[in-house]
């Protein structure tokens, strides 16, 4: 599932479906691999080791040497030759994007399965930014493999992937989340949360984006008795406005607002940390003011 996962959701990113065999059929058989892969000498490594390795060649965009280092499973999910057009087409469109280990926690080996707790340092067009994540490993032919689950978080937070689907978030009356705060946001850590849920207002300026996570944004001009809510970076990169984001899960229900309307918006105030400017993220409800 992880080959499958970071090959297929790059091709979504950068619109390669075609050259990944896309024609919309999910459980489409990979073509065979015509070539055989080169691969990092693996045999005789530790688990966390063969994940630092695999890293490596995949931030070098050495996908031959990467790709044996997957499970069985995983490479049957995707095929090399579908990879090395990945890679190539990241290459071309000159996207920057690497992970790597910054810390190693617990380590487990049952048998032939290996878990192993990692802090993540995720970095896309120079943001850096720390997640926690598992790498789950499984011995083949003597050597371990990497499996299911690991990199996903990763994918998560650059837009590369999506989050579980939620159901209809349930609002109380004052429109505040009943259950998690950050359900059906990506990569959630790298929000730190300053007040779960409070309401704003302000005029919409004129920039309404659908970013590439799916997430419709737009930055909220405040009154004066609001600009505690914005620090130093919403005043130096956007232009004094407090960031909003609707995440893919609300957009049925919370429609975007218009440049220069007057809205009242409820939801989680928060710091990016990635990029250090405060948002409201995600954005519960939007109401148009007269």
């Amino acid at each position: 599932m992880i080959a499958r996962s970071l090959l297929l959701a790059f091709c979504a990113t950068l619109a390669l479906a075609a050259a990944c065999g896309g024609n919309g059929d999910d459980n489409k058989t990979p073509s065979p691999t015509t070539v055989p892969a080169r691969t990092s000498d693996t045999a005789g490594l530790e688990p966390v080791e063969v994940v630092r390795v695999t890293l490596d060649d995949i931030n070098r965009g050495d996908i031959d040497a990467a790709y044996p280092n997957f499970s069985s499973e995983a490479r049957s999910q995707v095929s090399l030759d579908d990879a090395r057009r990945v890679i190539k087409g990241l290459q071309a469109a000159g996207v920057q994007f690497s992970i790597t280990i910054a810390n190693v926690g617990e380590q487990s080996i049952t048998g032939d399965t290996a878990e192993i707790e990692l802090t993540l340092d995720v970095t896309l067009s120079g943001s850096k930014v720390p997640i926690d994540d598992a790498a789950i490993l499984v011995r083949e032919e003597g050597q371990w493999k990497i499996a299911d689950h690991f990199l996903q978080t990763a994918l998560t937070l650059t837009g590369l992937a999506s989050p579980a689907p939620l159901g209809p978030r349930a609002l109380d009356d004052k429109g505040c989340a009943t259950g998690d705060p950050m359900e059906g946001v990506y990569a959630p850590r790298r929000l730190q949360i300053l007040d779960p849920c409070l309401t704003v207002e302000g005029t919409v300026r004129d920039d309404i984006i659908k970013a590439e996570d799916g997430d419709i944004t737009f930055g909220l001009y405040l009154s004066e008795a609001d600009q505690r809510l914005i620090n130093d970076v919403n005043r130096t990169n956007y232009d004094s406005a407090l960031h909003i984001e609707i995440v893919p899960e609300d957009q049925p229900r919370v429609l975007p607002p218009k440049p220069g309307d007057k809205v009242r918006i409820t939801g989680p105030w928060v710091t990016d940390t990635a990029h250090g400017h405060n948002e409201i993220h995600p954005a519960y409800k939007i109401e148009k003011i007269d």
